[in-house]
């Protein structure tokens, strides 16, 4: 029950997703291959998700799941605050569809705590949001969207874990994510 909820509640926020991704494509580089989001994290999930995440595992062929286990032993000497995830295979995220809520809303702008923008950090290496980012005094630049000739001024969305699975459609469903911890510590036991 709780799983087919979670995944009415996903079909339901990838739309939404899909909706703000489209609106901020000019500012986007994300494709098909691009992994680097993949490659440096320490990717916050809740126990809902990885429950949901090795449902997607176990329907892996098994020398996918022989590769991603050798993954997760290399994780367990490795440095544990900023890591390649395990699920990444040939620069192909293995369980696209039951990737976490913070990978599916990796890439856009989004806001900090404290309200202000929070670029993705591949912004730093010539991708998302690049062409509009300060460098220097580490902000949107306004002069850099009309400069560059955008045709929309980007919108800040608040897609944080925390907000996302407190979305009313959660309560309305009777989602309980449960604890919320970074992905090794449900892989390394």
């Amino acid at each position: 029950m709780q799983i087919n909820n979670y995944e009415k509640f996903l079909e339901s926020i990838n739309e939404d997703l899909r909706k703000i991704f489209e609106y901020q494509k000019e500012y986007i580089y994300c494709k098909k291959g691009c992994s680097y989001c993949c490659e440096r994290g320490d990717y916050p999930i809740s126990e809902l998700e990885f429950k949901y995440l090795m449902l997607g595992y176990e329907k892996l062929e098994p020398d996918i799941k022989e590769e991603i286990k050798k993954n997760i032993k290399k994780l367990k000497n490795g440095n544990k605050e900023s890591y390649v995830c395990p699920f990444l295979i040939n620069k192909s995220c293995s369980v696209y569809k039951n990737r976490p809520i913070v990978c599916r809303t990796f890439g856009v702008l989004t806001e900090d705590a404290k309200g202000n923008p929070s670029f993705p950090f591949c912004t730093t290496k010539g991708l998302n949001f690049s062409k509009i980012y300060d460098k220097k005094n580490k902000r949107l630049s306004s002069e850099l969207v009309y400069k560059n000739n955008f045709k929309i001024f980007p919108k800040i969305f608040c897609l944080s874990n925390k907000v996302v699975m407190n979305l009313p459609l959660a309560k309305e469903l009777g989602i309980d994510f449960g604890e919320a911890k970074k992905m090794i510590d449900f892989l390394i036991k």
